[in-house]
């Protein structure tokens, strides 16, 4: 189906968007990545909204401004949503492996299927309830990583003491600041959950397109990192910022995935459990690419917990 092919592009770019997060974040602060990366994605979004107009039935004034009060009024919300999510996400993955990060990103898959059931009222399959179960098993085994991992981590900012948090509240024993951004890592789970749930109450009447969505979504977030700049008085290298040739690419790729995410909940038949579980095929190439570019340690170990998590995909679009 189209809808699944799309799915799993957006997850192999997920996950390739993780790994270019924590390279940014090499050069750069977690918000002037953030900011940076909100703008540019803006402008490519611009850019393609551009080519549909032109080349589409659509007037400018009626694809920019032909959505309900309501709809603006939710894309602004789902905005705000991931706004949060993100500032969350990315303190997270900075301070921990991205392969630990990429584990831990699976949880979303039951916050998904929990509000898909709750919310929009959709009934897993036999094989697509196994699929979650098999998930839930593979977050549970990471327990037995866990620990290490956060040693890892450890190890890495000891190696890296300019990159360490400077803020008193962070001082204390690092296991603590392992847990502190673990549960990080779970609310921009959760939030990133509530948001998919609403990306498809948005596109399922069928009179918003996934351009349009992702233009107005786009502009709100960036409204929203700029009034977040200016209030907290956040400093800027904007120079050297622009210099970070990562943030270019996670823009882009930013754009490709959620335009394809986006064309994929506008399938009447796609359902938000399916295509959550779909998505978790970006924890093979966050570990993978913990391995090969970060070189992080004790990959097989995570590697037979994203296995459990492959079983999942697998039983959930049989």
């Amino acid at each position: 189906m189209v809808w699944i092919s799309c799915v799993l592009l957006y997850g192999v770019l997920k996950g390739a968007r993780e790994i270019f997060k924590k390279k940014a974040m090499v050069k750069s602060t977690v918000i002037e990545v953030l900011i940076l990366y909100t703008v540019l994605s803006l402008v490519c979004v611009i850019a393609t909204s551009a080519a549909e107009i032109a080349f589409g039935e659509m007037s400018t004034r009626g694809y920019l401004f032909g959505l309900r009060p309501a709809q603006y009024g939710a894309i602004a919300i789902k905005s705000f949503v991931i706004f949060v999510a993100w500032i969350c996400g990315f303190r997270a993955l900075h301070r921990m492996p991205v392969s630990l990060y990429g584990i831990l990103d699976m949880a979303r898959v039951v916050f998904s299927a929990l509000l898909g059931i709750l919310v929009l009222g959709e009934r897993p399959s036999l094989f697509q309830g196994a699929g979650l179960v098999l998930v839930c098993i593979g977050l549970f085994l990471l327990r037995f990583v866990k620990e290490d991992s956060a040693q890892e981590a450890s190890e890495e900012e000891s190696q890296n003491p300019d990159e360490a948090p400077k803020q008193p509240e962070e001082a204390p024993q690092r296991p603590h600041r392992m847990r502190f951004y673990v549960l990080l890592a779970m609310i921009s789970c959760f939030l990133n959950a509530v948001s998919g749930n609403m990306d498809k109450v948005l596109m399922r009447d069928g009179d918003l397109t996934s351009g349009q969505l992702q233009l107005w979504y786009m502009f709100f977030m960036v409204v929203f990192y700029v009034v977040y700049a200016v209030v907290r008085r956040v400093p800027l290298n904007v120079a050297r910022t622009l210099k970070n040739p990562w943030i270019w690419g996670l823009s882009i790729l930013f754009v490709i995935a959620d335009r394809a995410l986006f064309i994929a909940n506008g399938y009447p038949e796609s359902r938000v459990i399916v295509m959550t579980v779909l998505k978790q095929s970006c924890t093979i190439v966050t570990i993978l690419g913990g391995w090969l570019v970060f070189r992080e340690k004790r990959i097989l170990r995570k590697m037979l917990c994203a296995a459990v998590v492959i079983a999942g995909i697998v039983l959930s679009v049989c």
